[in-house]
């Protein structure tokens, strides 16, 4: 009798906890989710900064069926144009709309990444992952409030880490192949250096294949499917621009003059190891705890190591933070299952369940993840006011200045914004003459700089524009000791002999304002200055 009363006491004590955990998840989930929100709410309708002007002025380009790359210069891949374009046509006049969009993506890539960590290591381990891998790519040190290419690639390269996965426990097929191709070659439509970590995963699972004895006739079948949903999804991609011309442009923009701004100053081990030491100074448990693994690693980690090694390969030593977030996800599966081994330790030393330990542990790292950043995810009124006005970035203002410029112009007059600022063009809804919206491909010294230079000042000379924006800070034109000096000495040309200034932007101690006609006292304060082309006798 009672050997029967336990077994009863032991089944109702397996129930509870079957409960507590499935309570427990739907818990973790719902916070997941208010902590996405909460790093999130309060920037989303930021005024756009360059990238995301940049971006969304190629999607107007498109949308008016004007060709990118062409009439827009721009150095990522088509994906991005495609997904700005959709967020205006389902939210027109929302000029935000792209960040909602790449929220939904970088969401969707967070239950991605807890799909692949519970299939490989247990259901345990997922929300941990979760929990981290949402502030390593939302707080703002990150420089990921905005919409910008890594935050929508994240689903499409986790699609096909998903997809890997889910073959290793349910078995290969080509199908699976197929799609992993497919999606493979959409993340490589948001940005190419997406390749070495793809490059990684299909070798990894071409060798583990063989190891299984698939044989060679049909390993070499499934990359021929794997190529081939590569490529339906390669010409879907591109397939519009290959028809225009060839892929000319989109050639020269994003593969020639990437090539040479790779090897400008804004690359190098010097940029990632300035880059390291941050991420040290805020993240340092990051570092520790993943270097536990190396203590009798199991099969599976060695796999993910390599992943997160070949992921720092995508950064190409960058300068800018955003080009490490597709670093995050690994790097979130592999101290989330640290934390679930020291929680393991912790729990067979105490009275501790590890299920318990592993919650604690995971807050107490989420803190100190957050605690850097604390400041900027809920900010004072005089850091917000500091952000808003910003000699070095005119975003806030810019909105005002478009205003301005539409009031000027009408759509079928061509605006030239001298600088870096295309998301005046786009509040505008105005075009440029030139596809040199942004200045940096003239300024940035390679060997095709003087080439572009005489090409804009061609464009500006057979359309003269109706009015003229221009930047004034040095990160709007990042004109070094290299620069040709070309289009600077033409463009103050131009401006002094063809154009009168209308007014400008002037920035005070604690706020800026719009002033029209701009004094010349006020000149040196002012981000943007709008000048309007004189009146031609007789014309």
């Amino acid at each position: 009798m009672s050997r029967v009363t336990g077994s009863l006491f032991g089944v109702k004590r397996a129930e509870a906890c079957i409960r507590e955990a499935n309570v427990g998840t739907w818990l973790g989930v719902l916070g997941i989710s208010l902590l996405f929100v909460a790093l999130r709410w309060h920037r989303c309708d930021a005024p756009l900064i360059r990238d995301e002007g940049e971006y969304a002025y190629a999607a107007q380009l498109l949308r008016s069926g004007i060709a990118p790359y062409e009439h827009s210069f721009l150095q990522k891949p088509p994906m991005v144009i495609y997904s700005y374009a959709l967020a205006e046509v389902i939210a027109p006049t929302v000029f935000w709309a792209p960040r909602l969009l790449a929220y939904l993506f970088a969401a969707g890539a967070t239950v991605l990444l807890g799909f692949i960590v519970r299939l490989e290591f247990g259901a345990g381990f997922a929300l941990p992952a979760m929990w981290l891998f949402t502030p390593m790519v939302l707080l703002p040190g990150v420089d990921q409030s905005i919409a910008n290419t890594e935050m929508f690639l994240l689903l499409p390269l986790l699609a096909c880490f998903a997809l890997y996965v889910f073959s290793r426990h349910q078995g290969s097929s080509s199908v699976v192949w197929f799609l992993v191709g497919f999606f493979g070659a959409v993340a490589l439509g948001y940005k190419y250096t997406a390749l070495p970590l793809l490059t990684a995963l299909y070798a990894g699972w071409s060798i583990e294949e063989w190891r299984r004895g698939t044989s060679p006739g049909v390993l070499c079948r499934r990359w021929l499917f794997g190529m081939l949903g590569g490529g339906i999804a390669g010409m879907a991609v591109l397939g519009f621009f290959l028809v225009r011309d060839g892929g000319r442009h989109l050639w020269e923009c994003t593969v020639l003059f990437n090539r040479a701004y790779a090897a400008s100053s804004n690359f190098g081990l010097h940029r990632i190891w300035v880059r390291l030491l941050e991420f040290w100074a805020d993240w340092w448990i990051l570092f520790l705890l993943p270097c536990s693994l190396f203590i009798k690693p199991r099969g599976r980690v060695w796999f993910w190591i390599a992943m997160f090694l070949a992921a720092w390969l995508t950064t190409g030593a960058s300068y800018y933070r955003q080009y490490y977030v597709l670093v995050m996800p690994f790097w979130a599966l592999l101290t989330a299952v640290a934390i679930k081994r020291l929680a393991c330790w912790a729990a067979s030393r105490s009275a501790w369940s590890e299920m318990w330990a592993t919650r604690m542990f995971t807050a107490l790292v989420l803190v100190m993840l957050c605690l850097p950043d604390l400041t900027t995810v809920v900010p004072t009124k005089q850091q917000l006011a500091n952000e808003q006005f910003d000699p070095l970035n005119p975003f806030p203002e810019s909105p005002l200045v478009a205003r301005r410029v539409a009031e000027l112009t009408s759509p079928q007059d061509y605006v030239f914004v001298a600088g870096s600022e295309p998301q005046i063009l786009y509040y505008a809804q105005r075009f440029s003459p030139t596809r040199f919206v942004i200045a940096y491909p003239l300024m940035i010294p390679t060997p095709l700089s003087r080439t572009f230079q005489q090409e804009a000042i061609r464009e500006l000379e057979r359309h003269p524009p109706s009015v003229v924006v221009r930047a004034r800070s040095h990160t709007s034109w990042l004109d070094q000791a290299g620069t040709p000096p070309d289009f600077m000495n033409y463009l103050d040309k131009m401006l002094a002999e063809n154009y009168e200034r209308v007014g400008g932007y002037v920035l005070g101690s604690q706020n800026g304002r719009w002033v029209e006609p701009l004094p010349d006292q006020d000149l040196l304060n002012a981000s943007l200055v709008l000048f309007r082309r004189r009146s031609v006798p007789g014309g």
